[in-house]
């Protein structure tokens, strides 16, 4: 069982402390951001339950550190002997999930016309994918320990089939935001272990030779999701370069697989969001209109602000300066995941420890980046600030995991 003595006693403790300090910190502002977006109530006619979002993310949270002291309590190793059974435990998960298109499955809600999450019982319910995320990484790591099994071409069909399989079930659900994660984490652990230069640019090839085909069977929203990044305006308003072809020729509106009429109306449709992020964040300034304070906290002109688009509440509350802390904070948290997977002999402990950190970087790089439109509207929740309780359980669990290999690598 977990011993707060054995915990203090362990190696690396400096870097310990302060990655959970940092995520104390993190989980703290998630709560106060949560709070504010939903308290006090707006004059929309905003629920109660709305208002008591951030009640639930202290559960979770409080959940996740139950599991970051579980983690704890065995030998990291274990999770390598077992990555195989686990790895096809959440494959069933997934795989049930696109079952429901074709079978009605009682536990499994339908949102937005996404299945992306599993029912237990009648008011908890849990994401799949992002467990996903933490035990592949387990499981890419615990395969890559083998120099053998990557170091040739053909060695790396094992890690195709690894990666391509769920890949594909999380896009049925769909979830478009997991599937863009995954490639980069793969290529990242590949090149950390040692992988040629020759084979992973073979990869990234034949994956740029796969996107109009994934182009193609994408939902027009979310090929418009990708198109925004073109269609947003410049900095002094005017239209894009982009924008204003798009809508003279039906030969690149037709590419983007929408129509005309639909970029014209691009900020009050498809790019509300993106639009009023931006606002909220540069209505901040260098130190914010203050903790509940500012016009998009008494009313809802940016919607998901609890969720996807939280880091806007952040530069709009505490400006320059607050969003200038919070990333401090994750590089903070990033250094010492990278400073533990440095320090391990152990070759499992090493990759999973990075691996962990190339997560964490890749979905805080593409959250704050499309709340300021450098990439497409993916749905990438801010780690441990976002409201959502699959995210934060798995988060502080991996980071309880980061904490297992520092002690005993």
């Amino acid at each position: 069982m977990f011993d707060i003595f054995e915990f203090l006693k362990g190696k690396s403790l400096s870097t310990r402390l302060v990655m959970l300090v940092c995520v104390i910190g993190l989980v703290t502002i998630g709560v106060m951001m949560i709070y504010a977006s939903g308290n006090p109530p707006q004059t929309d006619g905003q629920t109660i339950s709305a208002c008591n979002l951030w009640k639930k993310q202290c559960i979770f949270a409080g959940l996740g550190f139950i599991g970051f002291i579980i983690m704890n309590s065995f030998h990291y190793r274990r999770l390598g002997g077992a990555s195989f059974w686990l790895y096809m435990i959440i494959l069933l998960l997934l795989f049930l999930l696109v079952l429901d298109k074709f079978v009605n499955i009682p536990f499994i809600p339908v949102k937005h016309g996404a299945r992306r999450w599993i029912t237990i019982g009648t008011i908890t319910q849990f994401q799949p994918s992002e467990f996903f995320k933490i035990i592949y990484i387990i499981a890419l790591s615990w395969h890559l320990r083998y120099r053998s099994n990557f170091r040739s071409f053909p060695m790396l069909l094992p890690l195709f089939i690894l990666t391509f399989i769920p890949m594909v079930l999380i896009l049925f659900e769909p979830d478009l935001g997991t599937v863009m994660l995954m490639m980069p984490v793969f290529l990242s652990m590949l090149f950390i272990a040692g992988a040629k230069v020759k084979h992973l640019a073979a990869i990234v090839f034949l994956a740029i030779l796969a996107f109009p085909i994934l182009w193609i069977g994408m939902h027009d929203y979310q090929r418009m999701r990708v198109s925004s990044v073109l269609l947003q305006n410049k900095v002094d308003g005017s239209e894009s370069w982009f924008k204003a072809r798009a809508q003279k020729h039906p030969l690149l509106a037709k590419a983007l697989g929408v129509s005309r009429q639909r970029i014209r109306n691009w900020e009050m449709g498809d790019g509300f969001q993106l639009t009023r992020s931006k606002l909220a964040i540069a209505s901040g300034g260098a130190y914010g209109q203050g903790f509940r304070e500012g016009p998009f906290i008494k009313y809802k002109f940016l919607p998901d602000r609890h969720n996807d688009f939280i880091f806007a509440l952040v530069a709009h509350q505490w400006g320059f300066a607050g969003g200038l802390l919070l990333i401090g904070l994750y590089a903070l948290l990033i250094a010492c995941a990278i400073d533990i997977a440095a320090a391990s002999s152990d070759l499992f402990a090493s990759y999973t420890a990075a691996g962990i950190a190339v997560l964490l970087a890749i979905q805080i790089l593409a959250n704050i980046s499309m709340t300021i439109g450098l990439m497409p509207i993916t749905g990438i929740t801010l780690p441990f600030v976002s409201y959502g309780g699959s995210s934060l359980l798995v988060n502080i669990t991996a980071v309880g995991l980061l904490n297992n290999i520092a002690r005993r690598s």
